[in-house]
């Protein structure tokens, strides 16, 4: 379980941006991992498919579950039958995941430099996004803001959802920045075989992603 969830952590690690290189526009954020699956590691079990949950980490919920981010002022739920495998909800990463499936979702926050111009980088990263449309590696680009961008509860992003990918692994995926210039990775995901029956509950732990609430 430790290897499965370190796989899992890694491959989130993956959809960062470098704050150094950021900087100079050369990367979107989370892009480049968005679009390099088939080379970069991806949640995996010993097989190499998409880690099923386990039996690591906290207990089964027993109902919907809302948590809630204090610190950059979100909250989301999580449905009845999935469980915490790792990290804190309250914290800037965490992992959750339907036991006995493929499907999972996990955040990762990271702060980036005062400077960093994140209204730039959102219409950049979504432009490139819609042309990715356009040769059928996404199926789904828009612009995705919620709360007031202006205060730090509130967020300015774009969100994706991928075609099936080379290496087996599927996701939705919103990534947006706060007025204190958190880059915040939102991810729902699972194998591609099993997409098209994970996708509504996906989708609407997605949805539930709310902030300044």
């Amino acid at each position: 379980m430790e290897r499965l969830l370190a796989a899992l952590l890694f491959a989130l690690v993956l959809c960062l941006p470098s704050p150094a290189v950021a900087q100079f526009g050369l990367i979107q954020q989370g892009l480049d991992a968005v679009t390099s699956g088939k080379k970069a590691a991806e949640p995996a079990g010993s097989g190499g498919s998409a880690a099923k949950g386990g039996s690591g980490g906290g207990a089964v919920l027993a109902s919907d579950t809302t948590f809630k981010n204090p610190a950059r002022g979100f909250e989301f739920t999580i449905p009845a039958g999935w469980k915490l495998e790792s990290g804190d909800p309250a914290s800037e990463s965490v992992l959750f995941m339907k036991p006995g499936t493929t499907f999972g979702f996990q955040f990762h926050l990271e702060q980036m430099v005062p400077s960093f111009p994140r209204k730039a980088s959102v219409e950049a990263s979504l432009k490139q996004a819609k042309e990715m449309v356009g040769i059928n590696k996404y199926l789904e680009a828009k612009r995705r803001d919620d709360g007031d961008a202006k205060k730090k509860c509130g967020v300015i992003g774009w969100e994706i959802v991928e075609a099936p990918q080379k290496n087996d692994y599927q996701r939705i995926i919103w990534q947006a920045y706060d007025g204190e210039n958190y880059y915040m990775n939102f991810m729902a995901h699972s194998e591609n075989k099993d997409f098209a029956t994970a996708r509504p509950v996906l989708r609407q732990i997605m949805d539930s992603i709310k902030f300044c609430r």
